[in-house]
Parts: structure tokens; sequence; C-alpha cells
């Protein structure tokens, strides 16, 4: 018969994998949707991950209050020996506590502040000093005030404005970039972030950089810049309550616009999604949008008991 594990030495091989998913969370690394597999697991891992996340956050909070001192004399730094990573978290561990912090990823618990959007809505948020922040509809982020600034943005879209002086490590499933300051728009497109510099720059690990007009996509930690040239008007539109269409398709067009509509717009003519549509529309209202489909193409929209609207032809 084996002998069994010791409870301490198990807890301590927890901890060490609740440190490991943190850290790969929070530079975007790892999948949520496995952390939240591991964590849900076993009673256990919630534990260790509320106490590694605590610790995390409270040390962050002493290297803050910290910063002011003056540095340590070279003959005390000299004699200073590194610590193991387990004793340092363990050290530090059970300050909060496991129902404040069992239920959130780990940017959650390293964040200080979050805002969201509902479905047509638009926010605007200071989340720093030198730092404004504006939601698209149906959109989350997180935020954590430090130097360099940090922000998760965890649905939707935002713009992001950094004054002079504050940088911004904008984190995505895309992967982590530094944003110098600047005016930049960000997106998510599934596991990538399509990323627009208005003014300023972008930068990914590999030193890679989008700069003042262009557009990149981020995925897997890199940019990959735009070949065409950026139409940064139609990309910022939103901020004006617009959706400008030069030519796309009306499912392009329906994909965009239902963002904004609590009640979709449907097609019920699989042939009507080959239309090409161009104009400036309001996201606030589809009854605009719907009354050009009926004078252009004779398009009819019937309104459901469910409130969605199906398209078909007149």
């Amino acid at each position: 018969m084996a002998d069994p594990i010791d409870p301490e030495q198990r807890h301590a091989d927890l901890i060490d994998e609740a440190a490991e998913w943190l850290a790969a969370l929070d530079s975007g690394s790892a999948s949520v949707s496995a952390f939240e597999a591991w964590r849900a697991a076993d009673p256990r891992h919630a534990v260790a991950f509320a106490e590694v996340a605590g610790s995390w956050r409270d040390l962050d909070a002493l290297r803050v209050s910290q910063s002011d001192l003056p540095p340590p004399p070279l003959a005390d730094m000299a004699e200073e020996q590194p610590r193991p990573r387990r004793h340092f978290l363990k050290a530090a561990a059970g300050v909060v506590a496991v129902a404040a912090m069992g239920g959130g990823f780990a940017y959650r618990a390293y964040a200080r502040g979050k805002a969201e959007t509902v479905i047509g809505e638009r926010k605007t948020v200071a989340v720093a000093n030198g730092i404004a922040v504006d939601l698209n509809t149906d959109s989350c982020i997180y935020w954590r005030d430090a130097i360099p600034a940090a922000l998760w943005l965890e649905r939707g879209e935002v713009a992001i404005r950094l004054g002079a002086g504050r940088a911004l490590d904008l984190r995505t499933p895309g992967g982590q970039f530094r944003l110098a300051p600047g005016t930049y728009n960000a997106r998510l497109r599934g596991a990538a972030c399509e990323l627009a510099v208005m003014a300023g720059s972008v930068t990914d690990a590999r030193g890679m950089q989008a700069t003042a007009g262009e557009v990149a996509l981020a995925t897997q930690g890199m940019l990959e810049r735009r070949a065409e040239a950026a139409d940064l008007a139609r990309i910022t539109a939103w901020q004006n309550d617009t959706l400008v269409l030069n030519g796309e398709s009306l499912d392009y067009a329906l994909a965009e616009i239902n963002r904004y509509q609590p009640h979709k717009i449907m097609i019920g003519d699989p042939a009507l999604a080959r239309l090409r549509l161009g104009g400036t529309f309001t996201t606030r209202d589809p009854a605009e949008f719907l009354s050009a489909l009926r004078s252009s193409f004779g398009v009819r929209a019937t309104v459901g008991t469910d409130g969605g609207i199906v398209l078909t032809r007149g």
C-alpha cells in the first residue's frame, strides 16, 4: 500500500500549481476555460488559488508602499539570499478570504478596478490619472494603476487615451502589449484583438511596433500589421454612435448593428445576405437602417413575438 501524501506537502504543491495558473492567466497565455476546469475539480484548488491571488495583491501593495524608501546599503543587499518561491508565497498567503477570491480569474483578483457595459450602452471611465477609457456596447475591462498601468480587456471594444508620461500594458486574449502615450482603439475578435493606433505606438514582446495610422491584429502575443491603408474614421465611428458601411454585405452589416440591439435582426431569405450596402447609420435605433433597406432593396422587416426582426423580400 502506498504511503499517504503528507497534507502539508500536498498544499504546498497546490500553491505552486496555483502560482503557475496565476502567472499564465495574468500574461494571457493560459486558457480561461482550462483554468476554471482545474479550479472546479477540487475545492482545495480554489483555496490555493485564493491564497496565491491574495499574496500577489498584497506583495504589489507592499512594493508600492516601499517605492519611496531609500535603497538599502550595498552590503545589506549582498547579504540577502534569494528565497524559494514557495516560501515567498506562503509567507503572505491567507490574507484574502476564499469566499472573496475563489470565484474570480487571476486578473480579477489582481486588478484594482472594473467597468462594463450592457448591450447598447456606452461609458467613459478614468482608470487612473492621465488614462481614460471609453467602453463600447457589451464590453468589460479590469485595471490596475501602477507603473506602467495594466488594463485587461475581457470583452468587447474600447477606446484608450493615454496622457503624456503614461504607458499601459494592455492584456487581451491575443497577448500582452505595451502602449505608449497616445490614443488607441482595441476590439476583441475571437482569440485575437484588433488594435488601431490613432496616435502613439503599440509594441509586442518581440519589439514589433504599430504606429500612428496603422491597424494590427494581435494574436498569440504578436502583432501583424495590415497591409492595406487603415480607415480609422470607420473604426472609431462607434464613438459617435454611428456605423459606416462601404459596400459590405448585409450579413456583415447585421453582425455589426446587432452588437447594439437587444432584439436581433435576422435574415429570413438567404439570398439577401449578398446585398451590398453603403452609408452611415445610427447604432442607437435600427429604424433608419431598416428604412434604407426597404427603400433601396424592397426588403421587408417583420417583428416577431419575441421582439426579434426578420428580413424578407417585400
